[in-house]
């Protein structure tokens, strides 16, 4: 019994030193995340075939938004670039309507609105060429289908927490406490940051609406990605999209779960957050 208690004693010193050390290597401004980069294991060997084969693989550090890009976010992005007809079409459907859910965003005398309750809502029906223009203009761009694992994992700090409990969805085993889903979403998304955020304090990984990636999905990709920072295919049909979403089963919200639709695609149930790499930002701590 003492020799138990002595293990359990050095394992939680060993986490209380790990935890310390690692939550000194990342900080936050109000939106961004520091995630420190390192190897991890990307994919699942029990995974659907596009999850295998479980790899390692390394990524670099960089940042990642906190929380999934807002209504009042892009309408801001909006009112600021001024697309013309056509690309405001090619960004986002401000008609977009799915049952009762509809854009958050409107159009009135050449100036965009938020729905007035809505402005904290992840952004919906916006297609990967939208996400992919926000990014840019924000001075970022989307995460890479890796990063986002890394990052919904727990990123450096899954690495020692692991041995302890390795977590189904971004930050539990239960989808409850992290995500809104099938089960308790009423139909229809919610506001950012109103579950419990996984270990790099990022919010809505799992659930909510899924998040588009910068790289095309290929189903054979972790059979032939590099080692270090896999960006996707140079081309392809579709775009991933990762995290499920308020719609969908908690089967698809798990961490590993690949998903990709046609970049085009406008929808209520895919948004997205934005990456950053390191050069050139400097978040206030």
């Amino acid at each position: 019994m003492r020799k138990n208690t002595n293990l359990i004693f050095l394992f939680l010193s060993l986490y209380l030193i790990s935890y310390t050390a690692f939550s000194q290597e990342f900080y936050s401004d109000k939106n961004m995340i520091y995630v420190k980069g390192g190897k991890f294991y990307l994919g699942n060997k029990s995974g659907d075939e596009d999850e295998q084969p479980k790899r390692k693989v390394f990524v670099n550090d960089f940042y990642i938004g906190k929380y999934e890009v807002t209504n009042k976010e892009y309408c801001d992005f909006l009112n600021a670039v001024k697309p013309d007809a056509q690309t405001q079409r090619k960004y986002i459907n401000l008609d977009g309507e799915y049952k009762n859910i509809k854009c958050g965003i409107f159009l009135k005398d050449s100036v965009y609105f938020t729905e007035k309750g809505y402005e904290y809502y992840p952004v919906i029906f916006v297609t990967w060429f939208g996400a992919d223009a926000y990014c840019k203009y924000a001075g970022g761009r989307l995460p890479a289908e890796a990063e986002w694992e890394y990052a919904a994992k727990g990123g450096k700090m899954s690495s020692f927490i692991r041995i302890f409990r390795k977590y189904r969805y971004s930050g539990s085993n239960n989808p409850d406490k992290v995500a809104w889903f099938r089960d308790n979403s009423e139909g229809k998304p919610k506001r950012t940051g109103t579950k419990k955020p996984n270990r790099l304090q990022l919010y809505d990984m799992s659930g909510n609406v899924a998040e588009w990636c910068s790289d095309w999905y290929d189903t054979n990709y972790y059979k032939i990605c590099p080692d270090k920072n896999p960006q996707g295919p140079e081309n392809g049909r579709m775009k991933v999209h990762r995290g499920g979403s308020w719609y969908n089963t908690p089967e698809m919200l798990r961490v590993t779960n690949r998903r990709a639709s046609k970049p085009v695609n406008q929808n209520a149930v895919t948004g997205f957050r934005i990456a950053k790499d390191i050069a050139g930002f400097c978040p206030v701590k």
